[in-house]
């Protein structure tokens, strides 16, 4: 029998940071299923404002018909237009008419990380006729008021605040109108599922969480405690209303673990990109020399060097925010399953009081924290086993991990796309 042929459009590819497609396309069975990706080709002029962290592509040998964007010049109209009218995607739908059989494909399924690219398939569904898979990794309602662009607005746009909350809407309408063509609509967490199934009651929601890439994080041996401590953070900060360090800033200069601090027995490694770092350097500036002087930042590094960073950390760094009214709302992290694939201590800051808050004390070895208190604690303990050259307990760590690989998200994909075609 031959394999069922999706046509699979999507806003990202590697080398940018896309795992979630990337893990998918590596992992449906290649007997069962057979995938067309068209995405749209980020210039390399523009790479680091969409998080290029992989050296080369990562994935399979499937067909891609690069969409070249406009000139430089013209990428704040062209930005302004999809943002009223959908161009980009009304180009694809358009490209894809030209150049490719639709009657050929079983399946249509549209990534995004905001809107883009499904309103293409929305059209393309109506068209065809064909089932639709739409999977929305992020929305726009779980972001703080102004964190939901992947770069601010300049600050010289006028009116900035109403800018913000109009383009909010535009977003979410033309999401809306997209989805409302979905025969099944995919999300990462509970949160986003309950919300979008308020939406569309019509359609099927369903939560697949991002995983963790299990040939990559696995875990090794604990070997040789001993200071300094190391707190390592790898990621971007987008803004502090959504990743907030400041718990973890006062902590360090609190008197119990200033004598620590003082001697270089803690380390704080940042793995970021500039603007991160001068983000977080900003913020430092309301600390003492000795706080200042224990962080080190490093450039980002090609996602699969993460790992090797990790198990050389002694306790793992997340950075979150209280969920609110304004949001930040029901986000899940990669990087969560990441860290507890590694059987290290994790340290959240601070603490979601929500969904990441239960998964961290499902695992054990972890700390969400709402105060500064918990931090000291926390460290101190863990300075203390260091100092004293003891291993972690074996029993630290449950196997409540295991259930988020890459396969098992791959997995779900599959099931779900079988009850389609």
């Amino acid at each position: 029998m031959a394999p069922h042929r999706i046509l699979l459009l999507t806003d990202l590819l590697p080398p940018q940071f896309a795992p979630r497609i990337t893990a998918l396309l590596q992992r449906l069975p290649e007997g069962d299923w057979q995938v067309d990706v068209v995405s749209e080709e980020i210039r390399g002029d523009h790479l680091g404002s969409h998080g290029s962290v992989e050296q080369k592509s990562s994935l399979p040998a499937h067909r891609l018909e690069r969409v070249p964007l406009v000139p430089r010049r013209g990428r704040s109209l062209y930005a302004l237009a999809d943002a009223l009218w959908q161009v980009k995607s009304w180009r694809f739908v358009r490209h894809l008419r030209q150049h490719y059989d639709l009657t050929q494909y079983d399946l249509i399924v549209g990534m995004s990380y905001r809107t883009f690219p499904l309103p293409a398939v929305a059209r393309l569904a109506r068209q065809t006729g064909l089932p639709a898979v739409m999977d929305c990794r992020d929305i726009v309602e779980e972001y703080t008021p102004e964190g939901f662009l992947p770069a601010p607005l300049p600050r010289w746009v006028p009116l900035r605040r109403e800018a913000y909350r109009w383009l909010r809407r535009r977003f979410i309408k033309a999401r809306t109108e997209a989805l409302r063509a979905a025969t099944a609509i995919t999300t990462v967490s509970e949160w986003h599922r309950d919300l979008l199934q308020q939406l569309h009651p019509k359609q099927r929601v369903v939560c697949i969480p991002n995983g963790y890439d299990e040939r990559l994080f696995v875990a090794s041996l604990e070997t040789a405690p001993q200071l300094p401590l190391r707190i390592v953070y790898t990621g971007r900060l987008l803004s502090l209303e959504m990743r907030d360090p400041t718990l973890l800033l006062e902590a360090l200069q609190e008197e119990t673990l200033r004598r620590w601090v003082h001697r270089g027995a803690v380390e704080v490694h940042w793995y970021c990109d500039s603007a991160s770092q001068q983000l977080l350097e900003s913020l430092l500036e309301g600390y003492s020399d000795e706080v200042r002087t224990c962080q080190h930042f490093h450039a980002m590094v090609p996602y699969a060097e993460v790992p090797t960073l990790l198990t050389q950390a002694d306790i793992l760094l997340l950075l979150g925010h209280r969920e609110q009214p304004e949001g930040p709302h029901g986000m899940v992290t990669t990087k969560l399953f990441e860290a507890m694939a590694m059987r290290r201590p994790i340290l959240m800051v601070e603490s979601d009081e929500s969904v990441v808050a239960q998964i961290l004390r499902a695992h054990g070895g972890a700390l969400a924290a709402t105060e500064a208190a918990q931090v000291v604690q926390f460290l101190g303990d863990h300075l203390e086993r260091l100092e004293r050259g003891e291993l972690l307990p074996i029993d630290t760590f449950t196997d409540h991990y295991q259930q988020y690989t890459r396969a098992a998200m791959a997995k779900a994909f599959a099931e779900l796309f079988s009850t389609l075609v």
